[in-house]
C-alpha cells in the first residue's frame, strides 16, 4: 500500500469556499475501482485533495493488490477525520455508497456520519441547459473552462490497467492510473468557479435598447428577430452562448454584455378575459363583447361566451413572453400555454430589466428532454 502526496505550490480556492466552510476544512474525494458493482467488485485507490497554506495537497491512498482494500480505506478514513466538509462529483451516487458499503463490510461504523457532503455535480445540475446540454460530466465543465489534462483515460479504461499493474507493478500503468486519479482529484479543485454561473439565476442586469435584426432561415424565407441588448456586473469565467428552441443567448465574461435574440411572429393573436360570464360570444365575428353591448345586436348573432371564447383579436407582430411581465398577455388559443405580448412596446426599463431575467431563468426551469 502507497500514499502518494504532490503539492502545488500556491494554489488557493479559485471560489470561495467559504461559502460552504472554512477552506482548510474542506477535503475533495474520487475513488478508482475494478467495476461498477460493489458486492464484487473492490477500490483500489481513494484520492483526497485539501489546502494547505502553501498550496494544494493531493494525497492518494494506493493498493497495490486488492488485498490492501481495508487498510486503504482505514487509512482514508482517518485522514478524512480532520476534515468537517466533503466534496465529491456526483459521489453520491457512486463513490459515497461503494465507500459505505466497504465500510460497513469492514466494520467502521458511521464512516460519514460526522461530515458534510457537497456533491458538485449536484449543485450544477441547475447549469444543464445553460452551459451543458450535451453532457455535464466533469471533463466536460473542464472542456468549458479551458482546463487541460495529461490524463486521456477515464476509470473504466483503467480496470485492465490495474489488473496488469497487480501482476508485474510496472511504474508505467502505477503512473497512468495516478495521473488519473490525481486529475480527477485536482479537477473538482479547478472546476469550482463554475459554480459562479448559477448567479445567473438572479443576475442584476442593466437593460440598454434592442434592434430588429432581418435574416433568411434555412429555407431562404425572410424572417425578423428583435435583440435585446443587457449589461451585467456578474463575474464569470468564461463567455457562452446558450439557446431553446426559441432563444439565442450570448454573454461576454470580459464586457458583461449579454444579447437576447427572440424571433418575431406576424399575424393574429387573441386577449383573453377572465370575467366570461359578463361577455358574449359573436361566432361570425370570432369575438366577445360586454352582454350590455350584445343585447343591441339581432337575436341569434351571439351566444353566451366561455372559457375558451372570450376574446378578441389583435393583429400585428408579437413576442413570446415566458410570464405575464407585459399586458395584455396574448395567446394563439385558450388552451396554448405559450404567452405573448405585442411588439413593439414602449418598454419600461424596470420591465424590461425583468423580462431579461425571466428569459435567462427559463434556462434553469428547463427539464429534461
Amino acid at each position: 500500500m502507497q500514499i502518494i502526496d504532490k503539492l502545488y505550490d500556491g494554489l488557493s480556492p479559485l471560489y470561495p469556499v467559504e461559502r460552504f466552510c472554512d477552506k482548510g476544512s474542506a477535503l475533495y474525494i474520487d475513488i478508482e475501482t475494478t467495476g461498477l458493482k460493489k458486492e464484487t467488485t473492490s477500490i483500489y485507490m481513494i484520492g483526497c485533495g485539501y489546502y494547505r497554506d502553501n498550496g494544494f495537497m493531493t494525497r492518494l491512498f494506493f493498493a497495490e493488490d486488492e488485498s490492501e482494500e481495508e487498510t486503504v480505506l482505514r487509512l482514508f478514513y482517518e485522514h478524512m477525520r480532520q476534515f468537517t466538509h466533503l466534496f465529491h462529483f456526483n459521489g453520491s451516487k457512486f463513490d459515497i455508497p461503494y465507500l459505505s458499503y466497504k465500510a460497513e463490510k469492514y466494520d467502521i461504523a458511521g464512516m460519514f456520519d460526522d461530515i458534510t457532503q457537497i456533491d458538485i455535480y449536484r449543485l450544477c445540475k441547475p447549469l444543464r441547459y445553460l452551459l451543458f446540454p450535451a453532457s455535464m460530466r466533469q471533463k466536460a465543465i473542464e472542456d468549458f473552462l479551458g482546463i487541460t489534462r495529461d490524463d486521456i483515460y477515464n476509470g473504466g479504461e483503467l480496470i485492465e490497467v490495474y489488473k496488469r499493474y497487480e501482476k508485474n507493478n510496472n511504474d508505467e500503468d502505477q503512473r497512468l492510473l495516478v495521473t488519473h486519479n490525481r486529475e480527477d482529484v485536482l479537477g473538482m479543485h479547478l472546476i469550482m468557479p463554475i459554480l459562479y454561473y448559477l448567479d445567473f439565476k438572479d443576475a442584476p442586469l442593466t437593460y440598454e435598447g434592442y434592434v430588429i435584426n432581418k435574416y433568411n432561415d434555412y429555407s431562404g424565407a425572410e424572417c425578423e428577430e428583435a435583440i435585446f441588448d443587457y449589461r451585467t456586473t456578474l463575474s464569470f469565467p468564461q463567455s457562452f452562448t446558450a439557446k431553446t428552441e426559441s432563444m439565442y443567448l450570448k454573454a461576454s465574461s470580459e464586457s458583461g454584455h449579454i444579447s437576447i435574440r427572440l424571433p418575431l411572429y406576424k399575424g393574429t393573436m387573441k386577449i383573453f378575459f377572465d370575467n366570461y360570464r359578463d361577455y358574449c360570444y359573436i361566432p361570425d365575428e370570432d369575438t366577445a363583447i360586454l352582454r350590455s353591448l350584445a343585447v343591441t345586436l339581432p337575436k341569434g348573432s351571439y351566444v353566451k361566451a366561455t372559457r375558451e371564447n372570450c376574446c378578441q383579436n389583435v393583429s400585428g407582430t408579437f413576442i413570446k413572453q415566458p410570464s405575464n411581465t407585459f399586458t395584455p398577455v396574448l395567446k394563439s388559443a385558450y388552451k396554448d400555454k405559450r404567452k405573448y405580448f405585442r411588439f413593439p412596446e414602449s418598454f419600461n426599463k424596470e420591465a424590461a430589466e425583468q423580462f431579461g431575467r425571466e428569459l435567462i431563468n427559463v434556462f434553469f426551469t428547463m427539464k429534461h428532454r
